[in-house]
């Protein structure tokens, strides 16, 4: 926590100073008050503040004589001074001592929050400029979860360089490794009428989902889990076991559904050895995602089964309309109207690109991948990839 002092003669303006904010919300601790200049002095001397407010006309020893006496003893504390309209001019000198900010009396909610937010921003670049090493430590150590959602949102919404990123990497000491996954969830309206029954906000699912991603991966030693600004829930993860990564994503879905009584969509993808192809495959799932969202609640459910199965050799259209208590000739329709795909043609392509991404270690041989994604014979794998995708499977792993 950012330490504060609160330095003011007036009883009421440090009343109201240490009432006006939740500042825990900010990381910052009120330490100490004091009511004129020489016990300000003292109680900086004392908690050594990341922060101080200092009223400008004080008993004993005024503003500008304790911004002398600051100096003198060396202090990083960031100074924003508290000024009425009559002190304004007074205020100015201080200005040669670089203050910070100043605020104007009556200190109002608005302000003393801008500036907040401002000081805050400022004692981060700080402790990065001047490699405060132990202060950045210990400011990672209670902030890390926070900050590193912060950074994952910022990165993935396009608001951060490329050098921006590695730099924001290197600060939170991530290190992927050679095998990176992503998972995209996307709650859809259209498939939960039970959950908009119970009127469940949209918030209280994506966290609830988010602690069941925090249990599911629990023996992951490397794993982020945070939103994006679509509401979407997004995990990054390292991987040690691709085909354990290929099936985890049923048993979320399953999960999700037994806890919440809620039907997501869930995209997966792999990275190997390049972390700035991890926002590229983010881009690519959102795509996925958006074009599902515009079918129909039957196809988006028939859609589920054959992601949730499609390495089962015996799956087929009259099993998953079983399931949707259709016909199977009727669902072939819609299918095919929706998606532009037959049955078979659309579970050939998500077969084909779950292989895709799982070749994307090419420590993987060619017959797991087949197994992995459906296949019982390699050879007529080979030749379902090669029509989709246009060359064979070991023609595109060496591509990679």
């Amino acid at each position: 926590m950012w330490k504060l002092v609160i330095a003011d003669d007036e009883p009421k303006i440090r009343r109201g100073i240490e009432n006006i904010l939740n500042w825990s919300e900010f990381g910052i601790e009120i330490v100490g008050q004091a009511e004129d200049g020489e016990i300000a002095l003292e109680i900086i001397k004392e908690n050594r503040p990341d922060i101080i407010l200092l009223d400008i006309n004080m008993p004993f020893l005024n503003g500008l004589d304790l911004l002398q006496k600051l100096k003198e003893i060396g202090n990083n504390g960031i100074v924003i001074i508290i000024s009425g309209y009559d002190d304004f001019s007074y205020a100015q000198k201080a200005l040669q001592f670089n203050v910070f900010d100043y605020i104007l009396k009556p200190v109002s909610k608005k302000n003393i929050e801008e500036i907040v937010i401002k000081v805050t921003k400022k004692l981060i670049e700080r402790g990065k400029e001047n490699n405060y090493l132990e202060w950045v430590k210990r400011q990672l150590a209670e902030n890390k979860e926070v900050l590193q959602k912060t950074f994952f949102s910022e990165w993935f919404n396009n608001k951060l360089s490329d050098e921006q990123v590695l730099k924001e990497m290197s600060f939170f000491d991530i290190e992927f490794g050679r095998n990176i996954g992503i998972m995209v969830i996307k709650i859809v309206e259209k498939l939960n009428v039970e959950v908009s029954v119970r009127n469940w906000s949209v918030e209280l699912l994506e966290f609830a989902i988010a602690n069941i991603l925090n249990d599911g991966f629990k023996d992951l030693e490397l794993k982020y889990i945070f939103n994006d600004d679509k509401k979407n829930i997004i995990l990054v993860s390292k991987i040690n076991d691709m085909g354990w990564w290929i099936s985890i994503a049923k048993k979320i879905q399953k999960e999700i559904y037994k806890y919440l009584k809620c039907n997501v969509l869930i995209e997966q993808a792999s990275v190997f050895n390049d972390v700035f192809k991890i926002k590229d495959e983010y881009m690519k799932i959102m795509n996925r995602v958006n074009e599902k969202k515009k079918c129909s609640s039957m196809v988006l459910l028939a859609i589920k089964y054959i992601e949730d199965n499609y390495y089962s050799n015996e799956l087929n259209i009259n099993y998953i309309s079983n399931k949707l208590e259709v016909t199977s000739s009727y669902l072939s329709k819609l299918l095919k109207k929706e998606t532009g795909l037959s049955f078979i043609d659309y579970l050939t392509k998500i077969r084909i690109e779950k292989a895709m991404y799982i070749m994307e270690d090419p420590a993987v041989k060619i017959y797991d991948v087949a197994e992995l994604v459906g296949y019982s014979n390699q050879h007529y794998f080979c030749r379902a990839f090669k029509k989709v995708v246009g060359v064979s499977p070991t023609e595109y792993k060496r591509g990679k």
